[in-house]
């Protein structure tokens, strides 16, 4: 490829350009006034501005020869007229030091395929009939759309099904409320008890269409008025909802509900034999105590020892799972309601194999003041954890078991710093002299403050005379702080 048709590959090259000159005395007039080269005179003849676009050469040339005029094209580096090898050195140091791109020929096609094509009437071939299944990526791509409308369309169409369902079933429960509240009113204020108990049938129909009674929604719907209304009823009103509640079977549904395999309606079945004192379902609500869904097994806990006439608890005694304080809390609220009409025997708890409820049995001890089972803990004392005898420590404390001083000394001299200052709280109001001298040993070993300070206090619950000597013969200002602590009545409870 010679020089001129590599610059005109490359159309412009930086720094390079050209111009052209004419060595005559008269330029013609046409040239003369050519916009285009901008001849102007000089000594020696014409030159033409200066061209940078080299795909224009070879047409400003034909124009020159055509015009019969002799030229000579001169090469332009840098404003300064140079040989064609000056040139080529200067594109060469470019290229080389990579400050010049260097544009490659294309090649271009020898025939018109667009005219032949033209000429030529298009037929598929077998080749191409697939070309969708052959291009896995764009089959893929188009399955994959395809399954998230088709994924889409049917969520769309679940959701809008769903709530249009629940709308139907919220409509159906609105409409069965109403009808259920005039009967059911009607019945409670002009039915006797004894007349609700005596109702036959057809007259119960008659309030309560038969049809409507074998619908499950309208069974749910009744179930939750009677117990909306026997929570806030009471006196007769309370039997006669209960009674009624017998006489149209729903609790049959209440105890069949119970097994439902879902914990939210085992339990509100739970909750209706309770409402409605379902004794009869008590040997079915025992088979729950110790389920695995925590909710069912506290309400099944609650309901036999609401209902049950006499309430062993041993049924409380084999639960395996540990009793949350909630469950204490709820438990011992209805202990102390049932406490007084039912035998209750707590120390059945103290037999358990799970530590919660043996701790809980204890804490029902120190609660309901059962005096009389102090003689079972001091039996049960020895053998049991160290948490369960930092609770006995404060039953015996709040009963006031001075009898059991052996048993708090005992602890008082226990390694573990829990129980020692358990046993010292407890010491503070059933100590004896033993307990005194225990603590003195545990005030002159003491660096910690604040465990230094409850044995100090409840030495001055046991033995004023012995505080006095071990605060006042100390001459370190702590122990004189203590003291001064202790002794200030606006800092008791501190």
């Amino acid at each position: 490829m010679e020089f001129r048709d590599f610059l005109i590959l490359q159309k412009e090259v930086t720094g390079l350009g050209y111009r052209f000159f004419i060595p005559e005395a008269q330029l013609p007039d046409s040239l003369h006034v050519d916009s285009l080269f901008q001849f102007s005179q000089t000594v020696s003849g014409f030159e033409s501005r200066y061209f940078v676009d080299f795909t224009k050469a070879k047409e400003l040339e034909n124009t020159l020869i055509n015009k019969g005029v002799s030229y000579r094209l001169d090469y332009i580096v840098l404003s300064e007229v140079v040989s064609t090898s000056a040139a080529q050195e200067y594109l060469v140091d470019l290229v080389r030091d990579a400050d010049y791109p260097i544009k490659r020929g294309e090649l271009k096609p020898t025939e018109d395929f667009v005219s032949l094509a033209s000429q030529t009437p298009y037929s598929p071939t077998k080749q191409f009939k697939l070309k969708f299944l052959s291009d896995y990526r764009l089959f893929v791509v188009t399955v994959m759309i395809i399954f998230f409308f088709l994924v889409a369309s049917i969520m769309i169409v679940s959701m809008l099904s769903m709530k249009a369902g629940k709308n139907k079933r919220e409509n159906l429960q609105k409409e069965y409320g109403k009808r259920i509240i005039a009967p059911l009113t009607s019945l409670l204020f002009e039915k006797e008890l004894h007349e609700i108990q005596e109702m036959e049938l057809e007259e119960i129909h008659s309030f309560f269409p038969k049809n409507l009674l074998a619908r499950p929604m309208y069974q749910h719907v009744l179930i939750d008025n009677i117990i909306g209304l026997n929570k806030k009823m009471k006196g007769d009103f309370k039997e006669k909802l209960k009674a009624l509640y017998k006489k149209l079977g729903l609790d049959k549904i209440s105890i069949k509900t119970l097994h439902h395999k879902k914990w939210d309606r085992a339990t509100m079945a739970l909750v209706q034999i309770n409402e409605m004192d379902l004794v009869e379902a008590l040997p079915e609500v025992k088979k729950f105590t110790n389920s695995t869904n925590f909710h069912v097994r506290s309400m099944a806990v609650a309901t036999l020892l609401n209902l049950s006439e006499k309430v062993d608890l041993i049924f409380l005694r084999d639960q395996t799972y540990p009793l949350s304080l909630w469950q204490q809390m709820n438990y011992l609220r209805i202990i102390r309601f049932v406490g007084s009409q039912k035998g209750l025997k707590l120390e059945i708890l103290f037999d358990s194999k799970n530590q919660s409820i043996r701790i809980f049995g204890i804490k029902l001890v120190r609660i309901l003041g059962r005096v009389d089972l102090i003689e079972k803990l001091a039996g049960i004392a020895g053998g049991v954890s160290e948490e369960e005898k930092e609770e006995i420590l404060e039953t015996y404390a709040a009963l006031g078991a001075y009898m059991e001083t052996a048993f708090i000394n005992d602890c008082l001299k226990s390694s573990n710093r829990a129980l020692s200052l358990a046993a010292a709280k407890a010491a503070a109001v059933v100590g004896d002299s033993g307990s005194a001298d225990i603590l003195v040993d545990l005030i002159g070993a003491e660096t910690v403050f604040r465990k230094k300070h409850s044995y100090l206090k409840s030495l001055y619950g046991v033995d004023k005379d012995k505080f006095a000597e071990v605060t006042l013969n100390n001459a370190n200002p702590e122990m004189l702080e203590l003291r001064n602590h202790i002794l200030d009545p606006m800092l008791q409870n501190v």
